[in-house]
């Protein structure tokens, strides 16, 4: 969303992906689902405006943002956990927005995990006589608290002869009217990279080989305020990603685009993305050559994030012992702030790698 003309149209495919099975069986076992679904109706059948009860929370000071009532909630509801974001601005509430709640405040925030509570439907041979004549209906904003930067839109089919949407997001701001579009077969995408404290309005137009169909009615959401320790600007050192293909030494589960920025350790990290806040972080010493995998003698990863300037401790993907991996070179260290070493990692090293990070920072951005 950066400087275009006032109404910029940006078509892409909706590169989110199927969550992984792994994935999956680590935050829901295919069992429960059934039973955790059923604690969200607003994703499959969306109710009549209800009356909204009103709950007093008193707003954070400034020596204790986070909140605990993660405890204690749901898995989904109607009404947010608390009344307030990280700064003690209002949350945003509506008939047509449904929360997920129950993120603990220093879990990062993950658009994969968060898909996985949505069932991908099965694509099937659809002999189309006509454009969809019925919009999609039951448009829901389903968003994780405390994670601003993404939404995921659930909506019903209609109409048989749809085979597609296309997803509509418009926000106004100082740059005027800013328009993003993206295609899925799914009646569920993701929608990443919102700006905090932003005004949304999103739609759904159903589509297939022979024409468009009418859009959904509109629904409007308001972001939430940044986490104040990741959004707080650092002194010399802006967090601005290049886009920029970079060679790798690969063990990745994510192909989507390249970003690359300098580091204060007097390296470049690159990263690829699965999704904007799940991605591959690698290291290299010149811009024009090899990136290469790191390897933590300590852990899995987690203090990894702090490449990509997140003070969390991220989750990482396929957590194996070194000797299960291929031997190969990288760089590696075992704790946060320490300088990173160049040799063997995996193999008989002692060292693992990981082949995904979510450090709770979304990829690209800017603080």
């Amino acid at each position: 969303m950066g400087s275009r003309p006032s109404i910029p149209v940006n078509k892409k495919t909706n590169l989110v992906g199927k969550p992984g099975d792994m994935n999956k069986l680590n935050v829901l076992k295919q069992t429960d689902k059934a039973s955790i679904l059923k604690k969200f109706p607003s994703v499959t059948t969306k109710p009549a405006k209800q009356d909204r009860r009103h709950t007093t929370t008193t707003a954070p000071s400034a020596n204790d943002i986070w909140f605990e009532t993660w405890e204690n909630s749901s898995l989904f509801s109607s009404l947010p956990a608390s009344d307030v974001d990280a700064l003690g601005k209002k949350r945003f509430v509506a008939p047509h927005v449904v929360y997920k709640t129950d993120k603990k405040p220093d879990e990062p925030c993950s658009i994969t995990t968060s898909l996985s509570y949505f069932p991908e439907e099965e694509g099937g041979e659809t002999n189309v006589t006509a454009p969809p004549k019925s919009p999609p209906s039951n448009l829901t904003v389903v968003t994780v608290e405390g994670c601003p930067s993404f939404i995921i839109l659930d909506w019903e089919k209609t109409d048989n002869d749809t085979t597609e949407y296309e997803v509509i997001s418009t926000t106004k701001g100082p740059d005027g009217t800013q328009v993003s579009i993206l295609t899925t077969n799914q009646t569920h995408t993701a929608v990443e990279n919102l700006k905090p404290e932003s005004s949304y309005e999103f739609k759904v137009k159903p589509k297939n080989e022979l024409g468009e169909g009418p859009p959904s009615e509109p629904v409007s959401f308001n972001t939430e305020s940044a986490d104040p320790r990741v959004s707080e600007n650092v002194s010399g050192k802006d967090a601005i990603w290049t886009q920029f293909p970079f060679k790798t030494d690969s063990y990745s589960e994510c192909n989507g685009k390249q970003y690359v920025k300098r580091t204060w350790y007097r390296k470049f990290v690159g990263i690829q993305l699965c999704n904007s806040l799940r991605y591959k972080i690698y290291l290299s010493d010149s811009l024009n050559g090899k990136f290469y995998n790191i390897g933590d003698q300590t852990g899995h990863g987690e203090d990894h994030c702090q490449f990509v300037d997140s003070f969390l401790d991220g989750r990482t993907g396929n957590q194996v012992r070194a000797d299960q991996l291929p031997a190969r070179e990288g760089y590696y260290r075992a704790m946060r702030q320490e300088p990173v070493n160049f040799g063997q990692i995996g193999g008989n090293s002692h060292v693992t790698y990981m082949s995904w990070y979510e450090c709770g920072t979304a990829i690209p951005g800017k603080w």
